[in-house]
């Protein structure tokens, strides 16, 4: 692992659904129109929904991105948010 080798950063954490909607709002005015994806898993939990957050490979600081959007979105999670780092082994490395 070199310096140069772009990270690709993904943040998954539960957020209760009554605050979704808040939650949501302060996401999207947090990450800035930086290239961060937000998903959630495809479950039926009543009670929480576990998000993830995407962090495309080109940002050129994916980790102080990640630790802004942290600091909005910590108020909204439930639990810890689990961050997981990886760098490319294989592929072409083209596309998001």
């Amino acid at each position: 692992m070199t310096a140069a080798e772009p990270i690709e950063l993904y943040v998954y954490y539960r957020v209760h659904t009554d605050q979704v909607e808040d939650a949501l709002a302060a996401f999207e005015q947090s990450r800035a129109d930086e290239p961060v994806r937000l998903l959630q898993r495809r479950d039926h939990d009543p009670v929480f929904q576990t998000w993830m957050e995407i962090y495309d490979r080109r940002l050129t600081d994916p980790v102080g991105t990640e630790r802004r959007i942290a600091a909005t979105l910590g108020a909204y999670a439930q639990g810890p948010r689990h961050r997981e780092a990886f760098i490319a082994l294989a592929g072409t490395g083209k596309g998001p």
